[in-house]
C-alpha cells in the first residue's frame, strides 16, 4: 500500500513536470532598444521564442507589415493597439498531436529617424504543446523580407 501510494506521487509528479515543461516561450520580449542595432539586422534569442529587429520604416508601416506577416502564419489578432498586437495562431488537427495555439506578441516602438524597434515574442501552452513551436525568428524575418522590399 505505501509503495502504491509513493509511485503514484512520483508518477503525478514527473506528469506535472511534463506539463510544465511544454510551456514555454515568453510574453514580453527581453530586447529593448539601444543605439548598437543595425537597421534590417534581426537578434534572436536560442530557441527562437524572442526576436527584434531594428526597420528602416516608419511606426505606421511597421505595423501593416507586422499585421500582414501575422496573417501569413495563419495567425487571428486578437489584441491590437497602436503599439501592441496579440495574435494566436489558428489550431489544426493532426493524425497525432494537433498544432497551434501558440499566442505571438508584437510589440513596436517609434525611434527617431523614422524607424521602429518591432519585438516577437512566442508562448506555447501546454495543451498541444507537442505540436506547438516558436515563430518569433519566423515573424521578425518575414517583416524585415517585406521591410526590404
Amino acid at each position: 500500500m505505501q509503495s502504491t501510494r509513493r509511485l503514484f506521487h512520483v508518477g503525478a509528479a514527473i506528469g506535472v513536470a511534463i506539463s510544465l515543461a511544454s510551456c514555454a516561450g515568453v510574453r514580453e520580449s527581453s530586447y529593448a532598444y539601444n543605439d548598437t542595432y543595425t537597421a534590417n539586422i534581426s537578434t534572436n534569442a536560442e530557441g527562437c521564442y524572442d526576436a527584434a529587429v531594428l526597420l528602416d520604416k516608419n511606426i505606421v508601416e511597421a505595423r501593416e507589415i507586422s499585421m500582414k506577416v501575422l496573417a501569413a502564419l495563419d495567425s487571428t489578432i486578437i489584441e491590437e493597439k497602436d503599439t501592441f498586437l496579440k495574435a494566436q495562431r489558428n489550431r489544426h488537427v493532426g493524425l497525432f498531436v494537433g498544432s497551434g495555439g501558440e499566442e505571438l506578441f508584437i510589440t513596436l516602438q517609434e525611434i527617431p529617424g523614422n524607424r521602429t524597434f518591432v519585438t516577437a515574442a512566442t508562448k506555447t501552452g501546454f495543451v498541444g504543446g507537442a505540436g506547438q513551436k516558436a515563430w518569433s525568428c519566423q515573424i521578425i524575418d518575414q517583416i524585415v523580407a517585406m521591410a526590404s522590399k
